[in-house]
This record gives structure tokens, C-alpha cells and sequence, in this order.
């Protein structure tokens, strides 16, 4: 099978040296880049066509946003999978919001650190990624009351549906039968089209497919 090529655009050596450790045991994996600064990775882009780039949000040079912007302008089909620190939802919502970023995880998230390959897997093969500890930040938000309004296992299969799970994987899961889960999704459905969150993610999911 052909190996998922993947650039680091990082300027935490301690991030990159977790990143390697996670990813070395991988024979479908290689890491083709290794860069601090953004317009170095941008650069590096150019030389090794990866086909996928993992991305500080906070580089001591630019933002990962406008890292994203110079990347997709020069190709298209290169996914971005980008990592922050920041957990303020006025940060996240530019994020999610922005058409060059194609996944978003949370430094030091639990759910990073267990799902990692399966994430990049995942992206590289056309799907999206977000972190559920993204959701949850979000969730707390007083801006983001329709989240608010939902039950706890509303909440739990929001969560799994923006992760890219499919219902049938979902119920399974869940140990819950499938006409269950699409009759919540129907009521997440209600409680939050009223609010800007459903199309942020709606967002996020459209730039990768």
C-alpha cells in the first residue's frame, strides 16, 4: 500500500518529538517535513507534496491560519490537519470556519491522543476529524445555548455524528438500536438549527468531502 505522506508545521519541539513517537511504529506513515516556522513549511510543501500536513495553530511567524491560505493555494488537494493549544470559542469558530483547514484537535486532548493514526487515516481518505473536546468547549459556551439544551446522550451522539461515525457504527457503539439514534438525531436536529453551530460544523465537514 502506498505510505501517507505527512509534513509537521510545529514549533513545539516537545509536540513534534510526541507526534514522531505516535507515528514511527507505522509502516503506512512517513514523515517527509519537519518545520518551526511557517513560511518554511510552506516551502516544504513545495518540495515533498505530502498529503497531509499537520499544523500549529500558533507558529512564531504567522498564524496556522494563513499557513493553511499559502498551502491550499499552491495545492488544493493537500489535506490540513490543524493542532492548537487555544481552547477559546471565539478561536475555534475562526477555525472551524475556514475553508483550508479539513480537521482541528485540541493539544493534549485525551481523544487525540487515542485516535491519532485513525485520524489521519481518516482525513487522508477523504473524511474529517474533530476533536470532541472541541465540542465540549463549545458546549460550554454561553453563546452556544442550543447545546446546552441537549440531554446528556444527545450530546454523546452529536459528538460521534461530527466525528464522522455513521449511524449504524454509532448504535452499535452505543449499544442502542439504529431507529434510536436517527430519532435523537432528528431532535439535535431541532434544537440546534436555530443556532450558528450546526453551520460552523456543517462548515468543517464540507471542506473535506
Amino acid at each position: 500500500m502506498k505510505k501517507i505522506r505527512i509534513s509537521l508545521i510545529e514549533d513545539s519541539e516537545i509536540h513534534i518529538a510526541w507526534i514522531e513517537t505516535e507515528l514511527m511504529d507505522d509502516g503506512l506513515i512517513e514523515i517527509v517535513s519537519k518545520d518551526r516556522l511557517g513560511r518554511k513549511g510552506v516551502e516544504s510543501i513545495k518540495m515533498h507534496q505530502p498529503d497531509l500536513v499537520i499544523l500549529d495553530f500558533q507558529l512564531q511567524d504567522m498564524t496556522g491560519l494563513e499557513v493553511a491560505k499559502r498551502i491550499k493555494s499552491q495545492r488544493q488537494d493537500v489535506k490540513i490537519f490543524m493542532l492548537t493549544a487555544h481552547t477559546e470559542v471565539s478561536i475555534l469558530e475562526r477555525i472551524i470556519d475556514d475553508k483550508n483547514i479539513d480537521a482541528i484537535a485540541i493539544k493534549g486532548s485525551y481523544y487525540l491522543e487515542e485516535n491519532l493514526l485513525l485520524a489521519i487515516k481518516h482525513i487522508v481518505e477523504g473524511g474529517t476529524y474533530l476533536d470532541p473536546s472541541l465540542l465540549k468547549k463549545l458546549r460550554e459556551s454561553r453563546n452556544i445555548s442550543s447545546l446546552n439544551a441537549l440531554t446528556n446522550r444527545e450530546f454523546e451522539i452529536f459528538i460521534q455524528v461530527h466525528t464522522g461515525k455513521p449511524d449504524n457504527r454509532i448504535a452499535e457503539d452505543l449499544c442502542v438500536e439504529l431507529s434510536h439514534v436517527k430519532n435523537l438525531k432528528s431532535k439535535i436536529a431541532k434544537k440546534t438549527k436555530k443556532n450558528n453551530i450546526a453551520a460552523l460544523l456543517s462548515n468543517l465537514i464540507a471542506n473535506a468531502s
